[in-house]
């Protein structure tokens, strides 16, 4: 039927007799224009929906279902605590990030010669503040490359440091260097001091007054007194040329000593002997 033809039967009936009378047209939008799909709604929610892009309701429905879907459903969705949050909170929020169950769960690869106590603090500090696993792995290995640079300068600041020392002493004792390193020796020896008691003497003394101390100590427990030309009070191994010719030198002006060497006194001159060879290199 046409337009027209309906228009005419009116209410008489025919095909068009008793349907529904067709909805109202949408109220035209401000300036001319249909209306917009949601309606009539205050500013700020017309400027989010065309900002996003909703321009029919499908997009509006699919939009909130796949943020209900990520919200709903994703396991990694955490609310952050607040600043004063309890702990029970704070070690919820911490495990679900990925923090183990307990310290020595963290699996940290200790360095050789490494400090186990130290190693204990980092696991109880690491899990008190939350760390997951692979955050307590990365930071134990960078703090120990550090910790082994840092090492690493400090020794070779040290050893130059006591090479330098060393030549200072050279210096200052001369011709007689050995020898007093040689007291120094047997001061050890004689006291049973190992390698770790000594370096912490250097630490803490600096290895000018380490060597001087025990140089000390070793010319005050006596003299060797070998005889035939070993070390000993009177020349030898361990005695300069010139503290040997001083020595020899300072016997000339002893009276007492000249006579009982002039009588043949075997230990006077078994003495000059010693010194006389240790001058002659």
């Amino acid at each position: 039927m046409s337009e027209a033809t309906a228009a005419l039967m009116g209410d008489n009936g025919g095909a068009g007799a008793g349907a529904a009378p067709a909805p109202a047209p949408a109220a035209p939008a401000p300036g001319g224009g249909a209306a917009p799909w949601y309606g009539q709604v205050d500013e700020a929610t017309s400027a989010y929906i065309t900002n996003k892009g909703w321009d029919n309701p499908v997009k509006a429905i699919e939009s909130y279902r796949n943020l209900e879907k990520f919200a709903g459903g994703s396991k990694n969705l955490l609310e952050m605590p607040g600043p004063d949050a309890e702990q029970a909170k704070l070690d919820e929020f911490y495990n679900r990030l990925g923090r183990p169950d307990a310290p020595d769960k963290y699996d940290l690869k200790m360095p050789e010669g490494g400090d186990p106590a130290l190693a204990e603090w980092f696991k109880q500090t690491a899990h008190k503040n939350g760390l997951t696993t692979k955050q307590a792995g990365a930071l134990f290995n960078e703090w120990n490359a550090m910790s082994g640079e840092k090492m690493q300068s400090w020794e070779a600041e040290a050893r130059q440091q006591s090479e330098k020392a060393i030549g200072e002493l050279k210096k200052e004792w001369g011709q007689g260097f050995d020898k007093q390193i040689d007291m120094g020796k047997r001061a050890v020896a004689s006291l049973g001091f190992d390698e770790p008691t000594l370096s912490a003497y250097e630490a803490k003394l600096g290895t000018a007054d380490m060597l001087k101390l025990f140089a000390k100590l070793g010319s005050k427990m006596g003299e060797d007194s070998f005889e035939d030309g070993a070390r000993g009070g009177g020349g030898g191994f361990g005695t300069t040329p010139a503290e040997a010719r001083q020595q020899i030198a300072d016997l000339k002006t002893d009276k007492q000593f000249m006579e009982n060497y002039m009588k043949g006194s075997p230990e006077h001159i078994a003495k000059m002997k010693r010194l006389m060879e240790a001058a002659n290199g």
